[in-house]
C-alpha cells in the first residue's frame, strides 16, 4: 500500500512538473500580434456598402484589440467611408496603403499608364515612376492625410515599397513602421524573395529585403510582413506555395482551417527567440467579405493566449525598437524537418537549399529607376550589381574649391564664377553622376572612366575660360560673353518644357507647367487662335510632343562637342546684342536670362538617374 501512494505520489509529482514546464514555455514576454487592415477605394469593394468594415471594426472592438488601419488615398475622396473611420477608438491607428491610383497621379500631375490593370506593379507601386514622381505621389497623399487627420501617419504599408520611397518617406514625415508582403516567388505578379523568413527587422538603407548589419547602414523603420508563410511547402512558384500563410482566404482556399491557423501563429510566437511578432488581417471590403467569421474565429484564438500583446503597427515599432536598441542579429523559425536560419549576413534553409547572402550596400535599380515591366522582380542577390562602394569625385570638388580659393586672391572672381557656371549649365549631368549601392549611376551620358572624364571636363572648361580672359583685350567685352556663355543655357529650359499635341482637330503648343499641364496658344484648321491654360487628363498628356533630352544624350559628339559650341556661339550673339542695348534693356535681357537659367539650373540639380550599370 505505501509502495502504491509513493508510485501515486511520484505520478502526480512529475505531471505536476511537467505541467509547469509546459507553462514556462509558453508564458514568454514580447510576443505581439498587429492587426493591420488595408483599405482600398469602395470602386474594388464586393460589397459596396460600409458593412465590410463595419463588420471588421465590430469583430476587433468585440476583443478590445488596437489595430492598424492603412488607408489608400482614394479613402480620403469618400466622404461617408472616411466619416465612419474618423469616429473610431482612439486605440486605433490610421496609417498610408501606397498603392498609386489614377486619381492619385492626376492629383500629383504625374502621368499614369491608365491603360493598365489597377493591380499592375508597373501602375500600383511608388517603384513604377521616377524618383522625383515619387517624391510628388508620397507628397500629395501625406499632405491630404494631414489635412484630414490632423497629423502625418507613422505606419504606411504596401506589397512592395522601393528603399528610395522608403528613405524619403522616413526622412521626410519620420514613418516608423512599414508592412511588405512575405516572400513569394511568382504570386499575382508579384516576386520578392530573401528577407528574413516571416519576422520583422529593421532594413538597410539601401535595401528593403536586406537587414541593417550596422548602425551607419540601418534605417530606423521596423518591417513586419503581410501574410506570413508556413516553414514548408512555400518555397515554390504561384497561389499554390504563397497561399499557406496566416491570412484567413490564403489557407481556406487551401481547405485548411482555425487550426493550421493556430499551428502557424505557434511558429512565429515560438520562446525559444528573444521576440515574437504576427500581422493579422484582411484587405477590407475584398477578401473581408467572404472570410469576415474565419476572421472572427482568429481573433477569438489570439485573444486566448494570455501573453500575446496586441499593438498598433507604430506601438509596435516602439517596443521593437527598445527590445533592439541597435539591430537584431540573428534568428530562426522552424517547422518539422523545414528552419530557416537567418543573420545579418545570410539567410539558410537547409531543406530546400535556399541561400541568399546578404551584402547590405547593394540596391535593386528601382532606387534609381522607374521600373516598368509587368511583373515585380524582386530576389535577392541583386544579380546585375557589382559591390561597388559609393564614391564621388572628391578630387575634384577639391580641385574646383582651390581654383575658387586662387581666383579670390587673384581678383578674378568673375573668371572663376563665369567658368563654373558654364562647366555646371552644361555638365552637370556629367558631374552629378558617380557609384551609389553597387551600381554606377548616370544623369548623362553613360561613360567609361567616369571620374577621369569629369576632371577633364573640369580642367578644360576653365582652362578655355582662362584663355579667353587672357588674350581678349577689352575687359567689358570678355566679362560680358563670359558672362552671355552662361547665360545662353537658360534657353535650354524653355526648349526641354515646350509640348505639342493635336487632339480633335484642335492644335495644343505652349510651355508645360507640369506633367499634365499646357500654358500657350490653341488654334483649329481655320487659325482661329486662342490663349491656352489647360490641364489635359493622362491618356492625353502621356502623348504630349516633347524635346527628347535622352536622345541627345546618347550622342557623346553632340554632348561633349556640338552642345557646348551651340552655346558659345549663342552666347558670342547676346553678347553683341547686349553692346548694342540702351542700359535698361541690358538690365531687362540680364534679369530675364539670369532667371531662365536658374531653372535650367534647378533642373540639372533635380534630374532623375538616367542609366544604371553595374
Amino acid at each position: 500500500m505505501k509502495l502504491f501512494i509513493l508510485i501515486l505520489l511520484l505520478i502526480l509529482t512529475f505531471f505536476r512538473s511537467a505541467g509547469v514546464l509546459a507553462e514556462s514555455k509558453t508564458d514568454c514576454d514580447n510576443r505581439y500580434l498587429t492587426l493591420v487592415n488595408p483599405v482600398r477605394s469602395r470602386n474594388l469593394w464586393t460589397d459596396k456598402s460600409l458593412k465590410p468594415i463595419e463588420d471588421q471594426y465590430r469583430i476587433i472592438n468585440n476583443y478590445n484589440f488596437p489595430a492598424t488601419w492603412l488607408i489608400q488615398d482614394d479613402v480620403l475622396n469618400d466622404g461617408e467611408l472616411l466619416k465612419y473611420i474618423k469616429e473610431f477608438d482612439q486605440d486605433q491607428e490610421i496609417g498610408v496603403f501606397l498603392e498609386i491610383s489614377q486619381s492619385l497621379a492626376d492629383r500629383s500631375k504625374v502621368i499614369y499608364a491608365y491603360d493598365q490593370p489597377w493591380f499592375s506593379p508597373n501602375v500600383v507601386f511608388l517603384s513604377a515612376y521616377s524618383r522625383s514622381d515619387r517624391e510628388k505621389l508620397i507628397d500629395k497623399i501625406f499632405s491630404r492625410f494631414k489635412n484630414e487627420f490632423g497629423f502625418y501617419p507613422k505606419s504606411v504599408g504596401a506589397w512592395w515599397i522601393d528603399s528610395y520611397s522608403l528613405n524619403y518617406l522616413k526622412d521626410k514625415y519620420k514613418i516608423t513602421s512599414a508592412m511588405i508582403v512575405a516572400d513569394q516567388k511568382t504570386t499575382d505578379k508579384y516576386g520578392v524573395w530573401g528577407q528574413w523568413w516571416g519576422v520583422p527587422y529593421y532594413p538597410s538603407k539601401a535595401n528593403i529585403l536586406v537587414p541593417a548589419s550596422n548602425k551607419s547602414n540601418k534605417m530606423d523603420v521596423a518591417i513586419i510582413q503581410w501574410a506570413q508563410r508556413d516553414v514548408t511547402g512555400t518555397v515554390g512558384e504561384g497561389h499554390e506555395s504563397s497561399n499557406y500563410s496566416l491570412q484567413a482566404n490564403d489557407y481556406i482556399r487551401q481547405g485548411k482551417n482555425t487550426k493550421y491557423f493556430e499551428e502557424i501563429v505557434g511558429i512565429y510566437l515560438d520562446c525559444k527567440n528573444g521576440l515574437g511578432q504576427i500581422t493579422v488581417g484582411l484587405e477590407t471590403g475584398q477578401e473581408s467579405v467572404g472570410y469576415i467569421d474565419e476572421y472572427a474565429n482568429q481573433l477569438n484564438y489570439l485573444k486566448s493566449i494570455s501573453y500575446l500583446q496586441a499593438l498598433t503597427m507604430n506601438q509596435f515599432s516602439q517596443e521593437f525598437k527598445k527590445f533592439y536598441p541597435d539591430f537584431p542579429r540573428k534568428g530562426s523559425i522552424s517547422r518539422e524537418d523545414s528552419e530557416w536560419i537567418f543573420d545579418t549576413n545570410s539567410r539558410v534553409n537547409q531543406k530546400y537549399s535556399d541561400v541568399v547572402k546578404y551584402k547590405s550596400e547593394i540596391a535593386f535599380k528601382d532606387y534609381f529607376l522607374a521600373d516598368k515591366s509587368g511583373f515585380l522582380d524582386r530576389v535577392l542577390p541583386v544579380k546585375e550589381s557589382k559591390n561597388l562602394k559609393n564614391s564621388n569625385n572628391f578630387l575634384n570638388f577639391f580641385f574646383i574649391l582651390g581654383l575658387g580659393v586662387l581666383a579670390i586672391f587673384r581678383k578674378r572672381k568673375i573668371l572663376f564664377l563665369s567658368s563654373l557656371l558654364f562647366l555646371i549649365s552644361c555638365f552637370g549631368l556629367i558631374l552629378r553622376s558617380n557609384i551609389v549601392f553597387g551600381w554606377q549611376v548616370f544623369y548623362g551620358p553613360k561613360l567609361n572612366n567616369l571620374f577621369v572624364v569629369q576632371f577633364v571636363l573640369t580642367l578644360t572648361i576653365f582652362g578655355l575660360f582662362y584663355l579667353v580672359w587672357e588674350y581678349v583685350k577689352s575687359k567689358k567685352n570678355k566679362e560680358v560673353f563670359l558672362w552671355m556663355v552662361s547665360l545662353s543655357f537658360g534657353f535650354d529650359f524653355i526648349l526641354q518644357e515646350l509640348r505639342y499635341i493635336f487632339l480633335a482637330g484642335q492644335y495644343y503648343f505652349g510651355i508645360g507647367t507640369n506633367s499634365l499641364s499646357i500654358l500657350g496658344i490653341t488654334w483649329n484648321k481655320n487659325f482661329q487662335v486662342s490663349l491656352l491654360a489647360k490641364e489635359f487628363p493622362s491618356f492625353q498628356a502621356a502623348s504630349f510632343l516633347r524635346l527628347d533630352i535622352n536622345k541627345y544624350l546618347d550622342n557623346l559628339y553632340f554632348t561633349f562637342l556640338v552642345y557646348p559650341l551651340i552655346h558659345i556661339i549663342l552666347g558670342l550673339f547676346l553678347t553683341l546684342l547686349f553692346l548694342k542695348l540702351p542700359r535698361i534693356l541690358r538690365n531687362n535681357l540680364i534679369a530675364l536670362l539670369s532667371i531662365l537659367l536658374i531653372f535650367h539650373l534647378l533642373f540639372i540639380f533635380n534630374a532623375d538617374p538616367r542609366v544604371v550599370l553595374p
